[in-house]
């Protein structure tokens, strides 16, 4: 039974990936400055900065029900049955739209929907972990146990540069980006089970990658792991994250990718992200 793998533009995947392992992506929709955007179809992240757009109002919301039954009905003219990944539901109404799409799919049609427990580079490790593993002809019972299994090897990570944008996504209380502005500090938040947790400060850039690997450490120690190290316009920055990565830990996998739009309004410019996933 061949098993297709659905997930949203919220895993800001490689687009070489996506097209190695045929991997259907569904667009988050967004509203910007008053005009409607799918993420990363009718705009780009380069374009996005271009146009200064963090300063613009933007609004999301989750792909709607149709958005999914579309999705699945396209990867079932090559595939049997679909596994469908999406964010946690305390953090978007996504996981309820996949699942209402997944109820209007014929009853001999298999659509199962998995909360992921993470987002971006979290999300996007534990995609490709299924992707992989259907590719190689994992069952469906297969897929939906080691997504199951990873979850839990896998870690999300994230360095907040610009604060002041945080209180626009509705997640954060208004006061913490305002304070963490008028001290010059710099926010570090991890997203485990679901939730999104903030992990202390620091005071500069430098500082920051430093604690970003010091998490690390203290989950991944000698472990092979598969990484994705992910920023918003802040290419040096990652560079710098990713050599430091690629010197501490023993790496199978070491890929970075700029965050899709929509990831980057919600962490504001320059923001990064560290995800890995441990190996036995």
């Amino acid at each position: 039974m061949a098993v297709a793998i659905v997930t949203s533009s919220i895993s800001c995947l490689p687009a070489e990936q996506v097209k190695k392992y045929s991997i259907k992506v569904v667009p988050v929709p967004f509203m910007l400055d008053g005009r409607g955007y799918l993420d990363g179809v009718d705009i780009s992240t380069s374009d996005v900065y271009e146009m200064l757009a963090y300063k613009m109002p933007f609004r999301t919301s989750a792909p709607a029900p149709g958005d999914f039954i579309k999705a699945y009905q396209e990867v079932l003219k090559k595939s049997d049955a679909v596994l469908c990944l999406t964010v946690p539901t305390k953090i978007s109404m996504m996981y309820e739209s996949a699942s209402d799409a997944a109820r209007q799919m014929p009853p001999d049609i298999r659509v199962h929907v998995m909360d992921s427990g993470t987002a971006a580079g979290g999300q996007a490790l534990i995609d490709l972990a299924a992707a992989r593993a259907a590719a190689a002809g994992a069952t469906f019972e297969e897929l939906i146990d080691l997504v199951k299994e990873i979850q839990s090897k896998v870690h999300l990570y994230g360095l907040i540069v610009a604060p002041q944008y945080l209180a626009r996504t509705g997640r954060v209380p208004a006061p913490l980006p305002s304070a963490a502005s008028f001290f010059s500090i710099k926010p570090v938040f991890t997203i485990g089970q679901g939730r999104v947790k903030f992990s202390g400060v620091v005071r500069s850039d430098k500082a920051g990658i430093e604690r970003l690997i010091s998490l690390m450490q203290e989950t991944a120690d000698q472990k092979s792991v598969r990484v994705i190290v992910q920023h918003a316009n802040a290419p040096k920055l990652a560079e710098d994250l990713r050599r430091r990565v690629e010197d501490a830990f023993n790496c199978s996998e070491l890929l970075v990718t700029e965050f899709s739009p929509i990831i980057g309004f919600a962490t504001g410019p320059g923001s990064l992200a560290l995800a890995f996933q441990t190996e036995n």
